[in-house]
């Protein structure tokens, strides 16, 4: 028979004070932690505005189509993301004048990158580490070396240069 142990607190809290290191779509690499949704809602931390989105975030899945038809909505969870975003970012760390090299604003962020943020973050730990292995998973499979893209084609005598672009 197997006795099962509780998890230690130390294990719990692992996510919230240390973080996952993540590739964001524009391939910088940040260390996020989660953000709980529900705690910024119980804390007042939310706008009355984005309390209703917050809490369709946590139930179902959020249909970016209908958020771009709904211009008050959009700018409702525009103001959710920007809100969590600096929240799951410990490393860079999001200040209002970055100066060190370990802050940056949240003007350097890509909007595609606050979006999975966001979702990351709000996904819970679980999505984080899962998110994470995924990621260390598909990069095991590529070449250990710098240049991994093929060597660029000389252009030949036929071909000219256009505006700067090759063109054949």
């Amino acid at each position: 028979m197997t006795k099962f142990k509780p998890t230690s607190g130390a294990t719990w809290r692992k996510p919230r004070e240390e973080g996952e290191v993540v590739t964001l779509p524009s391939g910088n690499v940040a260390r996020l932690r989660p953000v709980a949704l529900d705690q910024l809602i119980i804390s007042g931390k939310l706008p009355d505005l984005l309390t209703p989105i917050a809490a369709k975030s946590l139930w179902t899945e959020t249909d970016t189509d209908r958020i771009a038809d709904q211009v008050e909505t959009a700018k409702g969870f525009a103001e959710l993301v920007n809100l969590v975003v600096p929240l799951a970012m410990m490393t860079p760390r999001i200040v209002a004048d970055p100066q060190a090299d370990d802050e940056i604003a949240m003007d350097d962020i890509e909007f595609s990158d606050k979006i999975a943020i966001f979702q990351l973050a709000t996904g819970g730990s679980t999505v984080l580490r899962a998110f994470r292995e995924r990621q260390e998973a598909g990069m095991a499979t590529l070449p250990d070396r710098e240049d991994v893209q093929p060597t660029p084609e000389q252009p030949s005598e036929d071909s000219g240069f256009l505006g700067g672009v090759h063109v054949r």
